[in-house]
């Protein structure tokens, strides 16, 4: 996990990841909440604002429980794609992350979906 944790932590988006995934599976959303209104770009969060988001992952956390990381599919500086898997099993997760190129690298795109293109739990944002 240490490789998987390096190879993350590398890029700005996966710093950003990071972030946010304690904040997620500590179950902390008040903090989470906070996160999202200082990390992500304004224009993101009027077209689908902190409040809906923070349902749709209290959704993904009562459903799948705490997340984790099984395989890094792409890790580039300003956007990272990972295979999430929960503690309550199931199917496994997609997640993609963009960040903006300048400082404080803002999220411009966040989705949480099932791989397999099935019903879409963890909506788009």
């Amino acid at each position: 996990m240490s490789d998987l944790k390096s190879q993350i932590g590398a890029s700005k988006a996966g710093r950003r990841f990071i972030a946010q995934m304690r904040y997620f599976n500590e179950g902390d959303f008040r903090k989470l909440r906070g996160f999202m209104h200082s990390g992500y770009y304004d224009l993101v969060l009027m077209e689908n604002p902190v409040e809906r988001r923070l349902l749709d992952l209290k959704a993904a956390r009562r459903l799948h429980g705490r997340l984790k990381v099984a395989q890094v599919e792409a890790a580039q500086d300003y956007s990272i794609q990972l295979i999430m898997q929960g503690e309550k099993g199931g199917a496994p997760l997609r997640l993609r992350l963009t960040v903006n190129e300048s400082y404080p690298h803002q999220i411009t795109h966040y989705s949480l979906k099932p791989v397999d293109g099935g019903s879409d739990d963890c909506r788009k944002r």
